[in-house]
């Protein structure tokens, strides 16, 4: 008996086409959720950092008696005798430091040894590196005033350095703990590899050693989270203006008042669940220009320009208010954690300013930010380097500072 013998066909060009179309369709539907899905574990663990950063400063404050860390001294802007006021911060530092500061330890009549300002954690020598230069000891340099950078390194000042000693000693004694920096924020984080891999407690900078990891003209890397400057000095500095006044007659240089360092607790805050107090620096959320600012170099301080210092290898992030696409994450002065729609900010800032009848001359706006802090004035916040129309500086100018202020508005 003969078998009959089979025959075995394979796809045909049109089935095998059909399945391709298939699988294409499939990844084309997969592949956004799956991005979206990456993304927002990525804004999770954001969150995740911002509020652990945040319990670290409350552990801070209860530690010191209700007082917020700033970095400066709260007699500098007296002196002993109230004769500091009036000098530039930076000659009041210098005043600081003969009167309370000797590098010897010990003795009768040593002076202290504690120095004010941003303070990495320990060097593999076992030493502390700090500075008596003014931007790494108040909490903002202005453009102009009392309070300025004495390196033209104005906008700078230790409300970027969360991550400074004082607060690290609260998350693992780690400067440098992973915690500190957001997911996005790429650009930082690729300089930061080669500590974190080398389990090191402190990267380098050009300030340092001359030939550190980063070319930034500072102490250390700044975390992704900053604080509010507005919280850290007196809140009369950034208060709010009067019906028949101007913003620039409302702000005050915090040197040109006695007590113009000496902060509010977060208790005095009005309205806690609308200030911030710590928030991503940099446009990280719905980003659409790429890693690298492309307008600094229309800024009126070009220390960001990719052909100057302070740069990650040319390279520069937007700040969060570049847009009106940005969303960062903040954790708020009561501690719930949230994100800022910059253009939800802005219409909140207007319409702040309507009610108080002052949208028509921008020099003359009262919204939610200040247009009276020195040197910025109603430009804001690196304003000049925003991408598109959106104008938003709280977070850094917010009027009426940690006891009145608001970045937000109830909705």
């Amino acid at each position: 008996m003969q078998l009959k013998k089979k025959t075995l066909h394979g796809f045909t060009l049109v089935e095998l086409m059909v399945v391709i179309s298939i699988i294409a369709l499939l990844v084309g539907i997969l592949l956004p959720a799956i991005s979206r899905a990456r993304d927002n574990a990525k804004i999770g663990q954001s969150k995740s950092n911002i509020r652990n950063v945040k319990t670290a400063c409350d552990l801070y404050e209860l530690d010191h008696k209700g007082k917020p860390f700033t970095g400066t001294p709260e007699n500098l802007a007296s002196g002993p005798d109230g004769s500091w006021t009036g000098m530039s911060a930076q000659a009041a530092i210098n005043q600081w430091a003969g009167r309370y500061y000797s590098g010897n330890q010990g003795g009768p009549g040593g002076k202290s040894t504690i120095t004010p300002g941003i303070q990495p954690c320990e060097t593999d020598g076992g030493g502390h590196w700090f500075t008596f230069d003014v931007d790494h000891i108040v909490p903002y340099c202005y453009g102009e005033g009392l309070t300025q950078s004495t390196r033209d390194l104005a906008r700078t000042g230790t409300w970027r350095f969360s991550n400074s000693r004082q607060i690290a000693e609260y998350m693992e004694d780690k400067c440098y703990h992973k915690a500190y920096w957001a997911p996005k924020d790429r650009i930082i984080q690729r300089q930061l590899q080669r500590c974190w891999d080398g389990d090191g407690t402190m990267c380098s900078t050009t300030y340092v050693d001359g030939g550190g990891v980063l070319d930034i003209p500072l102490l250390l890397q700044p975390s992704s989270y900053a604080f509010s400057p507005p919280n850290m000095v007196n809140p009369h500095c950034y208060r709010n203006p009067r019906a028949d006044e101007e913003p620039i007659d409302a702000f005050t240089d915090p040197m040109a008042i006695a007590g113009g360092f000496r902060p509010a607790t977060t208790g005095q805050s009005k309205y806690s669940s609308l200030k911030t107090a710590l928030m991503e620096t940099h446009w990280l959320q719905n980003l659409t220009t790429g890693e690298c600012g492309p307008r600094w170099a229309d800024s009126e301080y070009d220390y960001h320009d990719a052909g100057n210092t302070w740069s990650y290898q040319g390279c520069y992030p937007n700040y969060f208010n570049a847009s009106w696409r940005s969303a960062p994450v903040a954790v708020f002065v009561d501690g719930h954690v949230d994100m800022i729609e910059c253009q939800l900010a802005e219409k909140h800032d207007y319409v702040v300013a309507d009610g108080n009848d002052s949208t028509g001359a921008l020099g003359g706006y009262k919204g939610l930010w200040h247009r009276g802090v020195g040197g910025d004035l109603e430009n804001g916040f690196f304003v000049e380097c925003r991408t598109d129309w959106g104008n938003w500086s709280g977070h850094t100018h917010t009027a009426g500072g940690i006891t009145q202020g608001r970045d937000v508005i109830a909705e």
